[in-house]
């Protein structure tokens, strides 16, 4: 990933006290015959692909670094579409080795789905050694509309499309805000506001709103 994309994922969860957070993207089944998570792949077809870690470590290899489909919280992610946080008994669920958990202190982990379109393309995932509250779960799943519409690729345009039909930079930058405001109820600073989980000042983005039109939504 560029450096671009990886500053988005640090400022989204900088706010959360991460200290490690990894992207896995959809891709076909290639390391299937040394995958430690084989006998939990149904088809081998295609899997999650690490793609970007960023934190304690920047290493793409090791264990985790394909998750099959369905298989344990982060492979389900890519199932439900919904987000799994769990700020209690990790070292069960199998997405770290427990001795690296206990090391680190780590408390809690979370993995959002990045969708795109009713899709999901990937996922996001953290490990922190703090508490995680819904309200920060909402934080992070606003945020990761923002990665996927930055990381997944759009269909190429059909014969006839005219320019007009591909999006303007600030169209995606607009509604990444009314995401992240709908999410934090209309919260702009604070700890849980939407400032914090974009990486922005509060004046910053108070700014990006009236010049985008940006209304906050009613609580």
């Amino acid at each position: 990933m560029t450096p671009d994309l990886l500053g988005i994922i640090e400022n989204l969860v900088a706010p959360l006290d991460a200290i490690l957070a990894r992207v896995w993207m959809l891709g076909p089944g290639d390391l299937c015959s040394s995958c430690p998570m084989r006998n939990e792949c149904p088809d081998q077809t295609r899997c999650l692909h690490l793609e970007a870690s960023v934190g304690l470590t920047a290493r793409l290899d090791g264990p985790f670094r394909r998750f099959p489909v369905g298989a344990r919280q982060v492979g389900r992610v890519v199932l439900e579409r919904r987000p799994f946080v769990t700020n209690r008994d990790l070292g069960p669920l199998g997405l770290a080795e427990p001795l690296w958990l206990s090391m680190h202190r780590v408390e809690s982990f979370a993995a959002v789905p990045l969708l795109r379109d009713g899709e999901c393309a990937g996922v996001l995932a953290l490990f922190a050694r703090r508490a995680l509250s819904e309200a920060d779960v909402r934080g992070l799943a606003a945020g990761a509309q923002l990665l996927a519409l930055a990381i997944a690729p759009r269909p190429r345009p059909a014969a006839g499309d005219t320019p007009g039909a591909v999006r303007s930079l600030a169209a995606v930058v607009r509604e990444t805000i009314e995401r992240t405001l709908e999410a934090t109820r209309g919260r702009v600073s604070g700890p849980q506001g939407a400032a914090r989980i974009l990486g922005l000042k509060p004046t910053t983005l108070h700014s990006r709103m009236r010049k985008l039109g940006v209304r906050r939504p009613s609580r």
